[in-house]
Parts: C-alpha cells; structure tokens; sequence
C-alpha cells in the first residue's frame, strides 16, 4: 500500500480530500479544484487448473484465459515414491494448439544391485510405489517420449527438428543442479541411509519434432528437467542397516551431468535413482508453430503446481515411511520368532537324539558286558570269543584298552594313545608325547 500527498497546485498547500467528493477548495489560498478519479486497472487473473471430478486445485500458469481453455486431472494411476499425487494439465486454443503438463516420472535402476530384489525388499518397494527402470539420459528419454506420443497419437513419419533451449525464463543448469543437490543431501540425512559415495546428474531437455497425421503436419516439442543420483552401497549391504544407517560418513561425488554416459556406467553393488521433473509437451499445426511456441514459453515459466497438490504428496510419502517402519519391524519380530522356534526345535531334537543315542550305548555296552562275563567264567577268552568281541567293538566304533591294576576300559576308534592313573581316571589323546606324571600307558587287548 502506498500513500500520495495531494498538493495545491498554485499555492502548493496540503489538501484535504475524502476519496468522494468531486471537487476540492483550497483552505490556504481558497482556489477551488475538480477531481478525476480513474479506475486502477486490475491485476491480470492466473489461469487455474481444477479436476472438475474431485474438486481440487491443481496447478496455475498465466495464460489469457480469453485464449486459451484449461484442463487437468489427477492420474492416480501413474503415482510413484517421487511422485505420489500426479497430475496432468493442459491448454488448448480455437487453432488447434495444445500445451500439457504431466508431473513426472520416478525410477529405480537396480540391475547391478541384486540385493534390492530380495523378498523383504519386494514389500517395501510395494509399499513405498517404487518402480524399476534402466537409467535413460535425457537424450534417450526424450526418444522415449516422443516415440509414446506418435504410438498413442497414430502419427507418422517423425523427424527430428532441432534442440532449443529450455523455455523457462531464468533457467539456470548450475543452479538447479545444486539446489537438486542440496535436496538429495537433506534427504540422505533425515533418512540415515548407508550410501558410502554419491555422483549427480541434472540435464534439460528441448527438442522440436515433425509428424505427419494424415495429410496435416504437426510440430511437437518435448521439454523435462532430467536428474538423477548414483549411490553405491557397501560390499556387506543388509536391508536392516539400509532403514537404520550403520554405515557412518558418506563421501560426496559431484557430477554436472556432462558426461551422462560415465554416469550411467553403473558397477556392480550400486543403484540410481532418477526421475524427470515435469514434462511440458506442445503439439500445434506447423504453419503455427512459430507465434504459438512464444506463449508454450510463458506457459512453461509461470506453470505452478498447487500447493494443495505439494501437500499432499508430502503427506503420502511421510505415510509411505511410516507403512515401511512398521513392516520392517514386523519382519523384524517375525524373524525373531522363526528363529527362536527352530531353536527350540533343534533343542528338542537334540535332546531325543541324546536320549537314544545313550540307551542304544547302554543296552550294548551291557549285552558286551555279559557275554564277555559268561565266556570268562566258562572258558576263558577263546579266539572266537576274541573275535566276537573285536565284531562287537567295531560295531560300537570303540578299542578295548588294560589299565595298569588289569581292568578294562574302552575308548573311541577316534583316539590311538590312551592313558590311565592311579585314581581309574583315562586319557585319550592322538598326540605321540608322553603326558608325565602319574598316567601310565594302557595296553590294547
């Protein structure tokens, strides 16, 4: 708001003036002047886009309304992690000129990453609407795009025209590669994930194309923002550690996208993460493509998206983390559980094992025992007494040993020394040195 002193114009007194009256009388000098009010032109309105369906604000750019009829829409369908609410907008005039807007797309390049792929990470990337795609640079993705809108437009005989500058008013790459930069940093940190080192791509895009559509011509342009981040991930990579950030320190790699095909030279354990930021088209007769491409440029520099569309995104993607803190601790408990189970599996299974393994021991070290017994008393150990016992001994995996004061006690196969004290306590061992003291050697039988 600004304030205007009204002075008379022949003795340069202050005057009074209520804004109403038509005519003003000097109080200094008594001359009498007549007002002129004139109407203060109004502000240009912006034109808005609404989904008529939904009934929300999606985006504004300023254009005159008189010319031009707006459209959009929200596209649930092709919602992704980086765009989760986008939408798609676009004017059209009487001569048969369009331009559009569409929010963009976002991708995961993991094929040099197979740990993404795993089970666990099949449900987040369901929940957080990551979706996988090679890395194209923004020289292959505006091919990429052209070649859809000839596909869904049954155009022919493409060629192309020429590379433009980016029609945005004030772009500048270097800045906008920082300012993409500085965001991804933020994200990192807020985030805690283990990326060890990072290389950045941001690349504009214009390019001119002609089409046939029957007998008319069409000049087409395809104008994006393309940027991209390499992150590469430790050798000992776990998912766990990727919510949770064990990994410490992360160097920073700068690249100013000259050089896209190095940057898309992806070795192995590493991944990027890339997505075009909005995609302006222009489809226009070619004999109008000239004074119409003037107003494609004010309609890509002043296009803005709501800031209810902002919100809202923000919203689903702060849901989206959420979703995937719970699911992870969830998997978390859940492999806890498993694991504490098939422990106490193993325990019970050990513990059958144990007891079967000891009564087996036990019935046949008793039926060696009695046989033996029986065959001493009788007979003493004849050879096929001897014989029966070396069968039996084999069987059980044992050698039957004479201690000094002439018991007896066996002792694995495994073992080929075995020593015995006065106390009736036995050594085994399969070293060739002699344990001293008061063990004394035993004598196989």
């Amino acid at each position: 708001m600004s304030i205007e002193v009204i002075k008379c114009p022949a003795c340069a007194a202050m005057l009074d003036c209520d804004g109403k009256s038509e005519f003003i009388k000097c109080g200094h000098c008594g001359n009498t002047l007549r007002l002129k009010i004139t109407a203060k032109p109004s502000e240009p309105q912006a034109m808005k886009f609404v989904d008529k369906n939904l009934n929300i604000p999606l985006a504004s750019c300023e254009l005159p309304a008189d010319k031009y009829t707006p459209s959009g829409s929200v596209m649930p369908n092709a919602a992704c992690n980086t765009y989760p609410m986008p939408i798609r907008c676009a004017v059209a005039n009487k001569n048969g000129t369009a331009f559009s807007f569409f929010s963009g797309e976002g991708y995961t390049d993991d094929t040099k990453c197979p740990l993404l792929s795993s089970n666990y990470a099949t449900v987040v990337n369901q929940i957080s609407k990551i979706h996988f795609k090679p890395f194209m640079d923004a020289e292959r993705y505006a091919n990429y795009h052209i070649n859809e809108i000839i596909r869904t437009g049954n155009m022919t005989n493409a060629w192309f025209i020429e590379n433009r500058p980016f029609p945005s008013e004030g772009f500048n790459r270097k800045e906008a590669l920082d300012g993409f930069i500085k965001y991804q940093q933020y994200l990192s940190q807020i985030s805690g994930d283990p990326q060890v080192s990072r290389m950045y791509y941001l690349e504009e895009s214009c390019k001119v194309y002609e089409v046939d559509v029957g007998q008319i011509k069409l000049r087409i342009v395809v104008a994006f923002i393309l940027n991209a981040v390499r992150y590469q991930l430790p050798n000992m990579f776990a998912m766990g550690g990727f919510m949770g950030g064990m990994f410490g320190q992360r160097r920073q790699q700068v690249s100013n996208g000259a050089a896209p095909g190095t940057f898309g030279d992806l070795p192995n354990n590493a991944a990027i993460d890339w997505s075009s930021n909005g995609v302006f088209t222009m489809i226009c007769p070619k004999e109008r493509f000239d004074q119409d491409y003037d107003d494609f440029k004010k309609f890509v520099s002043s296009f803005r998206v709501d800031q209810y569309i902002t919100r809202e995104s923000l919203n689903i993607q702060n849901q989206m983390r959420r979703d995937v803190a719970n699911y992870t601790q969830q998997n978390i408990a859940q492999q806890n559980a498993n694991f504490q189970a098939m422990q106490q599996a193993n325990r019970s299974l050990q513990e059958a094992y144990d007891s079967a393994n000891q009564a087996w021991w036990a019935r046949s070290n008793a039926h060696h025992a009695q046989v033996m017994a029986s065959s001493r008393s009788t007979f003493g150990e004849s050879s096929s007494d001897r014989i029966s016992r070396l069968q039996s001994e084999a069987i059980r995996g044992v050698n039957t040993y004479m201690r000094e004061d002439g018991s007896t006690v066996e002792v694995s196969v495994d073992y080929d020394h075995v020593y015995s004290n006065k106390l009736g306590d036995t050594l085994a061992t399969n070293s060739s040195f002699e344990p001293g003291g008061n063990w004394e050697a035993t004598t196989r039988i």
